[in-house]
């Protein structure tokens, strides 16, 4: 008889524990979760996802934008104007279109030049707008041009390069000293703000 009973007990374990654990299951399994590994800023609540967007800086003010874009509708959407509230100007470019259910690498298929008051390191607030009306709200992480983003071209459209690049002759010199000088105590005081000694390189999936 007790044979029986530890039986019989040994069964309703079997039978209480698996009902036990699918009832500790729900619906919101990690593994069904959007997971994109990127070093910028997503945003997903319009048509047109924003992702892993960066800023990558070629020099002081002065870079473009980086990141992809990816299309939920059928039909073509596109990146029509960069804006921000904090004195940073997209320069002239096309409207960047994205096919429907469509993909765009803004680092390789379109630039989008921007300038103003930002270096590397700073997270700046910037405004893209879309074809459909859409506005997506970012801070955005502001790199610099070392280790993956060096395969990143840098060459800015000639009318959006800083006032340096339009110089004449006499004031080019005089900020070539103005920049010399300032590389050398950028090295006196450890100033590592373009220094790509100190930073590890992310991984290839992050561009």
């Amino acid at each position: 008889m007790p044979h029986l009973r530890r039986s019989a007990l040994a069964g309703l374990l079997l039978a209480v524990v698996p009902a036990t654990a699918l009832g500790g299951c729900g619906f919101d399994y990690p593994t069904d979760r959007v997971n994109t590994i990127a070093g910028g800023v997503n945003d997903r609540s319009g048509d047109v996802d924003a992702l892993g967007i960066r800023v990558l800086a070629t020099a002081q003010g002065e870079g473009r934008l980086i990141g992809s874009l990816s299309n939920n509708l059928r039909e073509t959407a596109s990146l029509d104007a960069v804006s921000s509230s904090a004195g940073i100007t997209a320069g002239a470019f096309e409207p960047v279109e994205v096919a429907g259910r469509g993909t765009v690498n803004l680092a390789t298929a379109a630039v989008v030049p921007l300038t103003g008051d930002f270096t590397a390191g700073d997270v700046v607030p910037l405004e893209l707008t879309f074809s459909d009306g859409t506005t997506l709200s970012l801070d955005v992480p502001v790199v610099k041009p070392c280790f993956q983003y060096t395969q990143v071209p840098t060459d800015l459209p000639s009318e959006d390069r800083s006032a340096s690049a339009k110089a004449t002759d006499g004031e080019a010199a005089d900020v070539a000293a103005e920049e010399e000088g300032d590389e050398a105590h950028a090295e006196e005081t450890g100033d590592a703000t373009f220094n790509c000694a100190d930073q590890a390189p992310e991984p290839e999936s992050a561009h």
